[in-house]
């Protein structure tokens, strides 16, 4: 069930929509039009690996945060256009996707905090 996660990481933050299911994670962002500034997806795989995501669907460029299992960056991907795919180049546990641009500023080895709110539908609430 999607729900909702304030991702906080030094001093931004992004109240996003969460993603674990497989369903979820397949649909992730694909075919939203836009975001608003300060949004976007976590995803969760539930344990660390290399992890690939497709840019293909999307309509608009994203940056991409891997995160390993203790929520440390592992690496960052900015500015991607649509149609790419990306990798981890080291196993990861969880990624973020918010608008490209807004991780400017943060770099890998950047401590984050996850705070978990009740389960909503927040794909629908945030965009």
């Amino acid at each position: 069930m999607a729900g909702q996660v304030n991702v906080n990481i030094e001093n931004k933050q992004w109240a996003v929509a969460f993603a674990s299911t497989p369903s979820e994670l397949v649909q992730g962002l694909g075919g939203i039009p836009e975001m608003s500034q300060g949004t976007g997806m976590l995803f969760d795989l539930g344990f660390e690996q290399t992890i690939t995501v497709t840019t293909e669907p999307m309509l608009f460029p994203l940056d991409i945060a891997f995160f390993s299992e203790g929520l440390v960056i592992t690496e960052i991907y900015r500015n991607i256009q649509p149609g790419y795919l990306v990798t981890s180049t080291s196993p990861a546990r969880y990624f973020l996707e918010v608008n490209g641009g807004e991780l400017d500023g943060i770099n890998a080895g950047s401590q984050a905090s996850f705070e978990f709110l009740t389960p909503v539908d927040a794909v629908t609430n945030l965009f």
